[in-house]
């Protein structure tokens, strides 16, 4: 029986349906073969048995959708005071974008992640979002730990490299540089 070729695809005669291996719906999905038989069990995805082979339609695998990994929060986090050997602190950057550098922006971004540059030593989250209500501003986001944070020199210098690196799409004329420290923070 384990010898037997399984097909991916199959067509339904009576409404034309489209079904699918497991294979098939785990490349479909990319997941494992593994996972599809958990959504199987779970009863998230519905399982057709041909000639004791296990097929699922093809208009369910599409429409499928998977959840973030990771179990779901039972209740939100308390706000909590960070310790005090190790306090949380925040760096602020709001810069104005230059015009019609969209899709240099996008470019520069897929270069920061995927050559991991300007990682900015220390930071535990950093993220570069576009203000919904100004479109035209970036805001990027730095935060780090007391224990791992490095000396204010080192960190001007590395935000000045990240800088010198979006010159092309920043105004950092016009930027407004901010720290804080975390009072109370979640998560």
């Amino acid at each position: 029986m384990a010898d037997m070729y399984v097909p991916d695809r199959a067509f339904g005669l009576e409404h034309g349906e489209v079904y699918l291996s497991v294979r098939e719906a785990a490349r479909v999905l990319g997941v494992s073969q593994r996972s599809v038989y958990g959504y199987i069990a779970k009863q998230k995805l519905t399982k057709l048995c041909l000639d004791e082979h296990i097929m699922l339609s093809e208009k369910e695998v599409l429409a499928f959708k998977r959840r973030a990994p990771g179990r779901t929060r039972e209740s939100s986090p308390f706000w909590h005071l960070p310790p005090g050997q190790n306090p949380l602190s925040l760096t602020t950057i709001i810069v104005s974008l230059r015009p019609a550098c969209d899709a240099l922006l996008d470019q520069k971004l897929t270069e920061f992640r995927v050559q991991s540059k300007h990682e900015i030593t220390g930071t535990c989250a950093r993220a570069i979002s576009r203000s919904l209500q100004s479109p035209d501003q970036l805001t990027i986001l730095l935060f780090w730990r007391g224990e791992s944070q490095p000396p204010a020199e080192q960190r001007t210098q590395e935000i000045a490299a990240l800088a010198a690196d979006l010159a092309e799409v920043c105004d950092w004329e016009t930027a407004l540089i901010a720290q804080g420290e975390g009072l109370v923070h979640a998560g």
